[in-house]
Parts: structure tokens; sequence; C-alpha cells
């Protein structure tokens, strides 16, 4: 029995790649997707019970596919960065 689904939305596949490893060893289902255009697709299709999301993509920004969930669910996500800039990290907290 899974412990929950989680979608994993980062546009480097090690990242992806190492929290599928570590999320799978713990017994959660898990999808990914590489850009947020591709996040929006996929959390209609696979209903996560939270979203591990980066900020930092190309195209799509983290940011607008956060906003994009929003409108429409109210699942957690938890937002990953490497970005130092305190009010985009701020912002995403809105």
């Amino acid at each position: 029995m899974s412990a929950g689904k989680i979608l994993v939305v980062d546009d480097e596949p090690q990242i992806r790649r190492v929290m599928r490893v570590i999320l799978a060893g713990e017994n959660y289902e898990v999808m990914e997707a590489r850009s947020g255009e591709a996040a929006l697709l996929r959390f209609r299709e696979f209903l996560p019970d939270l979203v591990l999301l980066d900020l930092n993509m190309p195209g799509m920004s983290g940011l607008e596919t956060c906003r994009s969930i929003r409108d429409t669910s109210d699942v957690p996500i938890i937002v990953l960065t490497i970005r130092r800039e305190e009010e985009e990290k701020v912002e995403a907290l809105d």
C-alpha cells in the first residue's frame, strides 16, 4: 500500500531521480515533471497528495506553476530553490 502520492517538479533530471529513489524507498508513489507545463498536466492526471516544486525552471516558472495549482487546489506544495533572493521566496509563500 502506498504512503501517498507525490509530484516532483524539477528541470534537473538528477534531482528528480534522487527524489524518486528516496520517496519510493519510503513507499510513496512518485510522478515526475520537468517543466511547469508538464506539472500542470500531471497534476490533473495524478492528483497528488503533495507537490515538491522547484522555483527556477525554464518556460513556466515554479512560481507560475504554484499559482496555477493554487487556483484549483489546496494540496500542500513544498518549494525547492537554490535562489538567494528573499523576495522570491516570500512571494512563493503567499
